[in-house]
């Protein structure tokens, strides 16, 4: 029996049709926090090893400017910058550790990640859609615990409004390799 392991290294870069969102609630309302593709400055250089089903990255980071998020009014992206500590923390990381199939749906992945939000790092393994034609698209949500960052959730009107500390990451990326 012999494992047929191929090792790649290419670059892709993020396409401005792509989205990457947090969306999350209060106790009156929801909101979503839009981050601005075109902030996204460099290719992004990917390393992995793959046999038939799995994929193993190194050193695989999407960077994003936790100031370029647009939350749709000016202060709340106040708030929003101030959960996330942009001025101590301005970069959140996104470090793609492994795809693996899913035997269930054609096109479904699990995608572990670390993400890394105000210098704590987790890791996480979700559902993905992957999805080839002159690039890659990738879609999936994640939901993730600000507490879990030891960031805690703005509290307005002396507490009679709070956000609730479970928030999505929603992504939906259009990539084109170089």
């Amino acid at each position: 029996m012999s494992f047929l392991v191929a090792k790649k290294s290419l670059e892709v870069v993020v396409k401005s049709d792509s989205e990457v969102s947090i969306s999350g609630t209060s106790n009156v309302n929801s909101f979503t926090c839009c981050y601005n593709i075109d902030k996204l400055e460099d290719p992004i250089p990917v390393s992995f090893e793959s046999n038939n089903k799995n994929m193993v990255f190194q050193s695989t980071v999407l960077e994003l400017k936790s100031d370029c998020f647009d939350c749709g009014h000016k202060a709340i992206n106040k708030d929003f910058n101030k959960l996330l500590k942009t001025e101590l923390y301005p970069r959140i990381k996104l470090n793609l550790l492994a795809i693996k199939k899913t035997s269930e749906l054609k096109n479904t992945y699990n995608a572990k990640v670390e993400i890394n939000i105000a210098d704590v790092v987790n890791s996480y393994t979700f559902p993905v859609q992957v999805t080839k034609n002159e690039g890659i698209h990738i879609i999936g949500d994640l939901s993730i615990d600000l507490r879990d960052y030891k960031l805690e959730a703005p509290k307005k009107m002396m507490g009679l409004i709070v956000v609730h500390p479970d928030v999505i990451v929603n992504f939906n990326l259009h990539l084109r390799l170089l």
